[in-house]
């Protein structure tokens, strides 16, 4: 079992009273179980090295504590509760201070599971942030032609921890010609598709490429100039995405890298695969959009069929079809400003004139955002509904 450490601050009146000590192990043996991680009381050295500031406020008489101790980490600070010996009251006490000083906090009081579920949350974030931080992101040829898709790579590194990582397209384009790939599951099932083995072959070589080159640099997520590959070998990236996607290694299109941000911050904090679409269509009356892409992680719909890169009309593309229900429509840039909607995916689409995977999705707050203050074009669509978690990584609200 995890563990999580805590700082416990009990006043001078009870913080040797063996009742008070036997009711906050009680407390706590009973939150780790609803958690499904052990809390465990350290000392301020090593409660000042974690990622997640939970101080257990033992009984009353604990402000001044915190006042003289709180310094040793940074905000926002988490007062967990009891229901006893006057847990709350310090707390509240604690908390006008935090906020007199401009400071966030947040008073976590109630039943075991529902504490749990708050921690669990905080815990997310607060691990994503860190694998976040530690992260190479591979840029194989940045965009050229997109205006408003390149991340500034100090501002990211400033705001997020992860570095980008510049490769050129040529390195690619070698890789591909030495042939080969990696088997695994989903090698074998697209071989199994019915689909053109010449052209299988060829999107594979270019999966195996970029894998080669992601082992090579280390890369924890990686964005492709794919449009470049048409000319220069006949074929696509779309299908090396889908793979690298369901793998679990974000991957994104046409050397974007503020959606190769996006990608990654979505999948650390929610851990689905992410889908990243061209918002095709907009209908206002109905608070819908229509995203469409030739790419998206195999481990995603429900179904798929292959078929053409819808633009060039060659290559392997996706034709998915989703389960209809709860999706998080995202964009996020180097800069921390973040696009976010808990929406419902309606239905499936396969239009001609559209790329080839395509749904319509509901966006109950509607869909000034795409016409007004858009973070460029590409968004990022996952399953289930995310909004809270993602504004909590943020510390604010969207755009």
């Amino acid at each position: 079992m995890k563990k999580l450490g805590i700082l416990q601050l009990a006043g001078a009146i009870n913080e040797n009273d063996p009742a008070l000590l036997a009711y906050c192990r009680d407390y706590l043996q009973r939150l780790s179980q609803a958690l499904g991680e052990e809390l465990t009381v350290v000392d301020p050295d090593t409660f000042a090295r974690q990622g997640l500031p939970v101080f257990f406020l033992a009984s009353g008489g604990s402000a001044s504590l915190f006042r003289d101790c709180y310094r040793c980490v940074e905000g926002p600070y988490i007062l967990l509760t009891t229901a006893g010996w006057n847990s709350l009251p310090a707390s509240m006490e604690i908390l006008g201070f935090l906020q007199e000083q401009g400071l966030r906090g947040e008073i976590l009081h109630g039943e075991p599971e529902e504490i749990a579920a708050r921690l669990r949350e905080l815990l997310q974030v607060i691990r994503a942030r860190r694998r976040l931080a530690a992260m190479r992101l591979g840029v194989i040829g940045e965009t050229q032609t997109l205006v408003s898709s390149r991340a500034n790579p100090a501002r990211l590194a400033e705001n997020y921890g992860a570095q980008l990582v510049m490769l050129e397209i040529d390195e690619l384009v070698d890789e591909y010609h030495k042939g080969g790939w990696q088997e695994n599951e989903h090698t074998r099932t697209l071989q199994t598709r019915g689909y053109d083995p010449i052209e299988i072959e060829k999107a594979l070589n270019v999966y195996g490429a970029v894998q080669r080159l992601i082992r090579k640099y280390d890369l924890q997520a990686v964005t492709v100039r794919c449009f470049d590959l048409l000319g220069r070998i006949g074929t696509t990236g779309c299908l090396a995405l889908a793979i690298l996607n369901a793998e679990g290694i974000p991957a994104a299109c046409e050397g974007d890298t503020r959606s190769l941000l996006s990608m990654a911050v979505l999948h650390q904090l929610t851990g689905e695969p992410v889908f990243m679409a061209n918002p095709s269509q907009l209908d206002r009356r109905q608070d819908e959009m229509v995203f469409a892409h030739c790419t998206l992680p195999l481990n995603m719909p429900r179904q798929y069929t292959l078929t053409t890169h819808f633009e060039s009309g060659i290559g392997v593309a996706l034709a998915a079809d989703l389960d209809e229900g709860p999706v998080t429509v995202f964009k996020c840039d180097e800069n921390g400003r973040f696009y976010v909607q808990d929406a419902w995916l309606q239905e499936s689409m396969h239009r001609p004139d559209l790329c080839r995977t395509q749904l319509r999705i509901r966006l109950p707050e509607g869909t000034d955002y795409f016409t007004s203050r858009p973070i460029a074009n590409h968004q990022m669509v996952c399953k289930g509904h995310w909004s809270k978690r993602i504004c909590e990584f943020f510390g604010g609200s969207p755009v």
